[in-house]
């Protein structure tokens, strides 16, 4: 019985002496995974530049396609940006901002009309945005819901489209 204690008490000695870690029997199965998983990192996809194609409003809304538009400057997990809307004669410039969830999907809200051309009977409804980024052949697109208010009330919801406009060269 003393030769097993004079071995375990050399070998957690030895251990110390050579710089390895000993985990204490204590330490909860929880913390032991969070040591040795790394932390899960939001997806790094360079989204600056300028998106095109159109904003869809669900069925009741002033029309059911808007062309539209998004410049982004991204910096890591923040965004911030102009959204660009039109229908006709009618269109708006809104300031924007937000951040990426960590479901990778960006979380983007209009604060301010810039600039905006309407008739006197229409608000601009201020949107919130959730949009993913998908990778197809064609290149990477960014889609999702929007939803929002104006000095009406709610408006009636839909979805965005956007590609990244190609650089030319």
């Amino acid at each position: 019985m003393r030769l097993i204690l004079l071995i375990l008490i050399f070998a957690s000695g030895a251990a110390a002496a050579f710089g390895q870690e000993t985990l204490p029997s204590t330490t909860p199965a929880t913390d032991l995974r969070s040591r040795l998983q790394p932390p899960v990192k939001p997806l790094e996809t360079d989204l600056n530049g300028l998106w095109v194609g159109e904003l869809l409003q669900n069925e009741g809304g002033i029309a059911d396609k808007f062309e539209f538009s998004m410049q982004l400057h991204q910096n890591g997990i923040f965004m911030k940006g102009t959204a660009y809307v039109r229908f006709g004669d009618i269109w708006a410039e809104m300031r924007l901002s937000g951040y990426q969830l960590q479901n990778g999907s960006w979380k983007l809200t209009e604060t301010e009309i810039l600039r905006a051309k309407k008739p006197a009977d229409l608000s601009w409804c201020i949107k919130k945005y959730e949009l993913r980024v998908t990778y197809t052949n064609d290149g990477i697109s960014l889609h999702g819901p929007w939803w929002g208010n104006s000095d009406f009330g709610p408006c009636i919801p839909g979805s965005v489209r956007l590609k990244m406009k190609k650089k030319s060269a």
